[in-house]
């Protein structure tokens, strides 16, 4: 390979911290809000990007990235505006959504245990399997990677999202997606060359409080 290649450098987020996480809930196409401990992150997230000249600026279209994508693009040196993407929103979790793995389990426990046999297949009724979201992120993914070539490309979207991403460009199964740590507001780093070779440099770094 020829290190001396040319990278597009995508700087992968996950969205801060949303409206109730602390009792648990999933949230999939459900557009919740922020957690007061989520604006904050927010602002972390906005600083921390103002030291890198961006080419463009992705993210769902759900409220709990766009608000980030919107705050990042404010403090770049021109402005620059999002493009919030419906291919970036989050596992549609169908009848599971708002719920805690307590409701799940009590009330889904055959399609709960079915999930579990197959990870990567199992479609959630009124929802997507991983393999549906995968269908949809991935090319969004290449597609961006390659309307930026040799810039500097933020994405801000979701831990499902973003799990995808990342086991796709290491070749692991889908299945393997949840040994990957998403916190809220964390930073992925990602080099892809010319050739379209990916690096990845960074997974899952926290962000410092703004």
């Amino acid at each position: 390979m020829d290190w001396q290649q040319k990278t597009t450098r995508v700087f992968l987020w996950r969205h801060p911290e949303v409206q109730g996480f602390k009792e648990g809930r999933f949230f999939g196409h459900q557009d919740v809000g922020l957690s007061k401990e989520g604006r904050e992150q927010l602002k972390a997230m906005a600083r921390r990007m103002t030291a890198e000249k961006l080419s463009a600026i992705y993210c769902s279209d759900l409220q709990r990235a766009r608000l980030a994508a919107e705050a990042i693009g404010r403090l770049q040196r021109p402005r620059k505006k999002p493009e919030p993407m419906t291919a970036l929103r989050e596992l549609n979790l169908g009848v599971w959504e708002g719920l805690t793995y307590t409701d799940i389990s009590t009330r889904y426990p055959s399609e709960l245990k079915a999930r579990y046999q197959d990870m990567e297949g199992f479609r959630i009724s009124g929802g997507e399997s991983l393999a549906d979201l995968a269908g949809r992120v991935v090319p969004a993914f290449m597609e961006m990677v390659g309307a930026n070539k040799g810039g500097r490309v933020c994405v801000v979207a979701h831990a499902g999202v973003n799990r995808i991403i990342l086991a796709k460009l290491m070749g692991a199964p889908l299945d393997r997606i949840f040994r990957l740590g998403q916190d809220y507001a964390s930073l992925n780093i990602i080099d892809v060359f010319e050739d379209g070779l990916p690096l990845i440099q960074q997974v899952n770094l926290p962000t410092a409080p703004a």
